[in-house]
Formats: C-alpha cells, structure tokens, sequence
C-alpha cells in the first residue's frame, strides 16, 4: 500500500471519529443502522422501505415544484407542461405518482405484518400509536397530491373532500373555511400548502418518535424497490386526464386507496357516516388492539380471534375496494352508472367479512401446532460462481443502462424509465450475490480456521 493512499486511510478515519464523537450528544445517534450480511426478510424492516420511499417522494416532488403553479387555471396547464416540454419532466412526474402509491402500498404491508407478528406486544404501544397515525397521514398526503392536477379525477376527489367536512357535525362548517378557503382558487393554494408543507413535516415529527433504534438498511432491497417503482412507472405511465370542467358529467372513479370510501358514499349512505365515521371506526379498531390484546402470545398461531379480525379487516378493505372500482355502463345517466345498491354492497360486505373471520377463527383453533421446522440448508455459491454471476448481471446492468439511453434519446420516456427500473432491480440482485459471496467466504475461511486448530491439537 503505498504512503498516499494510507494517509487518505488515515484522515478519513479521523474525520469519521471526530464527527461520531461531535454528534453523540445529538437525537441522530440515538438511532442504529444495521447493513445486513446476507439476506433477511424484508418484512421486518418495510418501514425503513416506507421511508425510503417517503425520501424518493420528497426528491422528485422538489423537482416538480419548480415548475408547477398553485393556481386553479394554470395548476393543469403546469402539470401539462412538465409531462410535455420540461427535460425529465415525464419521468420525474411519474416517479412521484407511482412512489406515492407504493408509500401507500408498503405502509398498508408494514401495519399488517406488525399486527399478525404481535410486535405491539414488546412495549411497542407508542410506535403502534404514532404508526397508525402516520398511515392516516400518508393517505391524505397523497390524496392532496392527486388533486393539484385539477383534472376531473382530482375535481371528483376535491368535491368528496369537501362535501365530507361541511358535513361533519359540530365543527365542520367552522373548520370547512379554514382548510378549503371559498372555493376552488382558495382550495389550490391550500392543498398545495398541506401536501408540501405541513404534512410532511407532521410526518417527519411523527417519524422521530416511531422509528425504532435499530433501522435496517438493505441496500440489495432498496435497490430492488426503486427498481419496481421505475418498471412501474414505465409499464404504466401516469395519464395527464381531463381538465376539470364543472359542466361535464364525466364518470370518474379515485384512486384505489380511496375507491373504498368512494363505494360507501355511492351506496347511498349518509355522507358524514360512509366517509367519514366508518374509516374512522376501522382507525380506532386498529389503535386500542394493544390496549385489548393483553396475552403474552405473539404468534398468529396462538392467537385465533384477533388472526381472524385482522383476515377479516384485509377482506373488508379489498371487497370495498373493488365495488369501489365498479361503474354500470349500461345505464344511462352517470349518477345510475354509479349507484350501488346498498342491499347487495352491505350483502357482500357483511357474508364476506363474517366468512373471512369465522373461517379463519375456526381454522386455527383446530390447528395442530408445527414442530419445530427442520433449518433449511443455506445455498452456497462458489466463488467462481459468485463471479460469473457478478459478471452476467454487469452485462445485463450495462445493456439495460445503454437501453436507458437509447429509449431517451429516440424520445421514449416509458420505456427509458422501464429500463431504467430494470438497471436498478439487476444492481440490488448484483450486490446480493457479491455480500453472499463475502458471508460465505467469511464462512468458508472460519471453517478451514477451526479445522486446522482442530487438526494442530
């Protein structure tokens, strides 16, 4: 090694403990961030994902504020005007839609795997409190965030959101003006405010107190999700829609981590009650489990009624969703394209959700409890074949990367961000394979170790 590069060793070192030592007074310490080895189960840590996404939100969103505009007229001309004619416009507008929607997807996994694994069990009520309000947070943000376009989309959104909070008993029409102004000019403005200001930092906020002290940072993994955000975005690329017109009667439906509450108000139920009480209800459900669930059972195994309310919770979700989604087309009028009739809505509702938990209840009171599973052997790769796997994902990275380019170039945004995904999910599965190949010559050299001292005794 030659003096240089052994004092460049040497002061970043210095400069590493000299910043470690400076910060340990501060609330950054507190946290501990661990780089796995080898291969774990990203379920235990889809809130780190969770956030990882809100940071690829954060980053793209700043790129669009540049150019969009907070004003009812100009704000779908703005959003136009990036897909269309600002460089990386598409790409960066997509990016944002469809990280929105996986933050709601991957918070929605984080909730459930921490419910059916009994987490909130370990003294882990404050961040089961502060998690569950972070996902009521996370879908108003991104409800907020579909509407600035002030397409027709957003237009049926905002009216929902209106008509909710007027009708909210008591405060709603003294909070109404507050948060919605005097009409859609003020409403912009507002909800420009709430998406890009005062959510996130009521998240961030949230954020210091729900995170654990152990975060894991599994690079293979977040390469990986990036990846699935660009194929996403690719395969299916954000529709610009309709300008908002009040006097066209166009049949929309929200997006589909709204479509649920869009189902109950078409069925005809009171308004106040189907979007708001309900949803609210499903909340508090969620929030007093650990002040209910008092047994030192953790396993969803041995704990067949609450197993089942949390089956019968995910049938409710997805069969509220779907009618949600559900549009006659062989009606005449939009309003009876839309109707839902409660009946059959509540009908379904109502067998579904029963059958889900009686099934589910039933099933695992009779279930015989496994024996303890016989450990799997782990797969070993050779270094030889550790390289030549290196090797092929370095070409298939590079060709993808070039592809990137190419698709770009020609003026193909979709495909360059589908290749672009592609570059990052073979990168995430290339650093897997090299940390494997390091675990297991790390193993492989401890083995020889042992077996020589073994052999010299």
């Amino acid at each position: 090694m030659s003096y240089g590069s052994k004092t460049m060793r040497e002061l970043i070192s210095n400069l590493w403990k000299w910043t470690v030592d400076r910060l340990e007074r501060t609330t950054i310490v507190v946290y501990k961030f661990t780089v796995p080895k080898q291969y774990v189960s990203p379920f235990g840590f889809l809130g780190t994902l969770t956030a990882i996404v809100f940071a690829i939100l954060g980053v793209s969103g700043a790129f669009l504020m540049f150019y969009y505009r907070p004003d009812v007229e100009l704000a779908y001309l703005s959003v136009q005007e990036i897909q269309e004619k600002v460089p990386f416009g598409f790409i960066m507008r997509n990016i944002h839609y469809h990280a929105s929607n996986f933050m709601v997807f991957l918070a929605i996994l984080h909730l459930y795997y921490q419910y059916f694994s009994g987490r909130y069990k370990i003294k882990n009520e404050v961040l089961w409190v502060t998690g569950i309000v972070l996902g009521v947070l996370t879908v108003l943000e991104a409800y907020t965030g579909y509407n600035l376009i002030m397409n027709q989309r957003a237009l049926l959104a905002v009216n929902i959101g209106m008509g909710l909070t007027y009708s909210a008993p008591l405060l709603g029409p003294s909070v109404a003006p507050i948060l919605l102004g005097g009409g859609l000019f003020d409403l912009v403005i507002r909800f420009y405010a709430l998406h890009v200001f005062i959510l996130p930092l009521i998240m961030l906020l949230l954020a210091a107190v729900h995170f654990p002290r152990a975060l894991v940072i599994d690079f293979p993994i977040i390469s990986a999700v990036v990846g699935v955000i660009f194929i996403s975005a690719g395969l299916f690329p954000a529709e610009l829609g309709i300008k908002f017109d009040l006097t066209r009667g166009i049949v929309e439906v929200p997006e589909w981590y709204l479509t649920a509450i869009y189902a109950f108000l078409r069925s005809g139920t009171e308004r106040f009650t189907a979007g708001a009480l309900l949803p609210l209800l499903f909340v508090i459900l969620f929030l007093i489990v650990p002040f209910v669930d008092k047994s030192r059972k953790l396993s969803w195994r041995d704990r067949p009624f609450f197993t089942g309310l949390g089956i019968a919770s995910i049938a409710l979700i997805a069969i509220t969703t779907v009618w949600g989604f559900y549009v006659d087309f062989t009606k005449e009028t939009a309003f009876d394209q839309l109707y839902i009739e409660p009946t059959v809505f509540y009908g379904t509702i109502g067998l579904v959700t029963l059958a889900s938990f009686y099934a589910t209840y039933l099933y695992m009171s009779r279930m015989r409890r496994p024996t303890r599973p016989t450990p799997t052997k782990p797969v070993i790769l050779s270094p030889r074949a550790s390289a030549n796997i290196i090797l092929v994902l370095l070409v298939l990275i590079a060709l993808a990367a070039a592809a990137t380019f190419y698709t770009y170039s020609v003026n193909l945004p979709n495909h360059s961000m589908f290749y672009l995904g592609i570059s990052f999910f073979l990168f995430g599965l290339l650093l897997h394979v090299y940390r494997h190949a390091l675990y297991t010559g790390e193993r492989l050299r401890a083995q020889r170790e042992q077996r020589a001292e073994t052999i010299a005794q």
